[in-house]
């Protein structure tokens, strides 16, 4: 189980972020910092990867909602898995992320997006 602050990897293309298995109070902050980290650090794109993520609560919609707020202010594409079901998904659809946030089913389809769009 991973409760820490997750996983980054970089690639020429994109940074992804994959979340830990619980985001919450007690790691939310550190969780935002290494997306803040990717972006500033000048990633052409970021993928916020939350298949492995069971528990989400408002700290990790926080998470997704400011990485949003400053890639945008970059510039930079974000796109966000969510895994298919499941309370992570739920508390997603209830806060309406769906219509704030590029929602992709797996890594695989949110990074052919990104190609796709800095193809056009």
């Amino acid at each position: 189980m991973d409760l820490g602050v997750g996983r980054v990897e970089r690639t020429e293309t994109c940074g992804t972020l994959t979340f830990p298995d619980e985001v919450d109070l007690s790691n939310g902050e550190a969780v935002l910092a290494q997306a803040v980290r990717l972006l500033d650090a000048g990633t052409p794109a970021l993928i916020l990867d939350l298949t492995g993520c069971t528990f989400c609560d408002s700290n990790g919609l926080n998470v997704i909602t400011r990485s949003q707020m400053r890639a945008t202010e970059l510039g930079v594409p974000m796109w966000v898995v969510l895994p298919p079901r499941g309370i992570v998904r739920r508390v997603s659809e209830v806060a309406g992320l769906q219509r704030r946030v590029a929602i992709a089913p797996d890594v695989a389809t949110a990074r052919e997006a990104l190609s796709a769009s800095a193809g056009a």
